[in-house]
């Protein structure tokens, strides 16, 4: 029987033992075979959906957007359009969300500057003294 042990997997991919058993129960990987000693056994396929696992991650995938798109290339039923369009909404995803921490930011950096100020905002001064604080 050729293949991998789980440790060896584990230190080929810079995964964590108990990742790898987790992406095993969660299905994103298959069952290994087992020597007859009762070791798993990888095989070289397993490196590559592991390599595939850690780069859609890297992009900002969820695991279970990972396993919706590992389950429908088992059927192929998932073609180049369909990822691409995937690939659009998670692009629009990050887009909001650089947005909002945009926003946020402007509302800190507006906060800071009143703080510091020597005419604080009466908002500022109220919120100021029910905090205690002396500017």
């Amino acid at each position: 029987m050729e293949g991998y042990l789980r440790g060896q997997i584990a230190d080929m991919t810079n995964l964590n033992i108990e990742t790898l058993r987790y992406y095993e129960n969660y299905g994103l990987i298959p069952s290994p075979l087992r020597t007859e000693s009762g070791y798993r056994l990888y095989s070289e396929d397993v490196l590559i959906r592991l390599a595939f696992i850690k780069n859609a991650k890297s992009c900002g995938f969820t695991l279970k957007e990972i396993k919706k798109a590992i389950t429908k290339s088992v059927d192929s039923s998932i073609h180049i359009a369909d990822f691409l369009h995937v690939i659009e909404r998670k692009i629009e995803s990050i887009n909001i969300e650089i947005a909002n921490r945009e926003k946020t930011k402007s509302q800190l950096l507006n906060l800071k500057s009143n703080l510091q100020s020597e005419n604080k905002d009466p908002g500022i001064q109220e919120v100021l003294q029910a905090l205690n604080m002396n500017s």
